[in-house]
């Protein structure tokens, strides 16, 4: 039973070490002083950033420990934990590069720009979302994990720009504007379309052709089930207004109760797929 504790305690302080490891990394990347942003300036903006990041990564390490303490080989939740940081960075890099074209979030989450914030936070959270499921496997190779996620972080990317397009606003200008409900909308559906991904590549490998072909019908059937359901939810719970309009006019309060309801859908389509 000490050895459990003594394991226990080992593993915490392994993932305090890729925590602290990110946070670095992080601080690197946005070339000012994030600390003093949240400290003394009471930044906003630059402490959801943050909180994205440690949760984001957090559930990420939940994939690497995979079927948990018995299970748990220290030297592959080293080598796995540090893949999984590479990988949680790339990934975040490339979701600012696709989902908010012209814009420095940097420069805006300096300014304080909360809306910024939110879509940062999200985008780490639902990166580490799609690391838990790519790292759950107790099956198959390295590489098929990589693959897999880098697979579901695709179409996650392209869920959300059609759903941009199907509501009509532009994520970049709105983040100009310091659109509140554009941001609380665009993290909630990285949030939303990643739990329906993870569960489309979570699980034992059972070969390239299979779990290919696996995925690719299970994320098509999961985004567009959820894409409908998005839309008939909206027009029972908000049956006045127009989601489109709540967007430009930034209606915080329609965005959160939208988001919610979009968020609570994932859950349930991704138990079922």
């Amino acid at each position: 039973m000490n050895n459990v504790y003594l394991l226990v305690f080992v593993y915490v302080i392994l993932t305090m070490v890729f925590l602290f490891i990110a946070k670095k990394i992080a601080d690197k990347l946005t070339r000012f002083d994030d600390d003093l942003a949240i400290q003394e300036e009471g930044n906003i903006a630059v402490a959801l950033r943050r909180f994205g990041l440690f949760l984001g990564l957090g559930v990420a390490m939940t994939g690497v420990m995979g079927g948990g303490l018995s299970k748990l080989d220290m030297t592959t939740y080293i080598l796995d934990g540090g893949i999984a940081i590479l990988l949680f960075f790339f990934a975040h890099y490339i979701n600012d590069y696709l989902l908010v074209p012209g814009v420095s979030n940097n420069d805006l989450i300096k300014e304080g720009n909360v809306p910024t914030g939110l879509v940062e936070a999200g985008s780490f959270l639902a990166t580490g979302i799609l690391l838990s499921g790519a790292f759950a496997g107790e099956e198959g190779p390295l590489l098929s994990a990589v693959i897999f996620f880098l697979l579901g972080q695709s179409f996650l990317v392209i869920a959300v720009k059609i759903n941009q397009k199907v509501y009509h606003f532009n994520v970049s200008a709105c983040l100009k504007e310091r659109n509140i409900s554009a941001g609380v909308t665009v993290a909630g559906l990285l949030v939303s379309y990643s739990l329906i991904l993870r569960a489309t590549i979570a699980g034992s490998f059972t070969g390239w052709a299979e779990s290919f072909g696996y995925f690719v019908a299970s994320a098509l059937t999961g985004i567009i089930g959820l894409f409908i359901f998005q839309r008939l939810a909206g027009f029972v719970f908000l049956a006045k207004v127009r989601i489109t309009d709540e967007i430009k006019q930034s209606n915080t309060a329609a965005a959160i109760l939208v988001q919610g309801i979009t968020i609570t859908l994932a859950l349930i389509i991704s138990r079922l797929i």
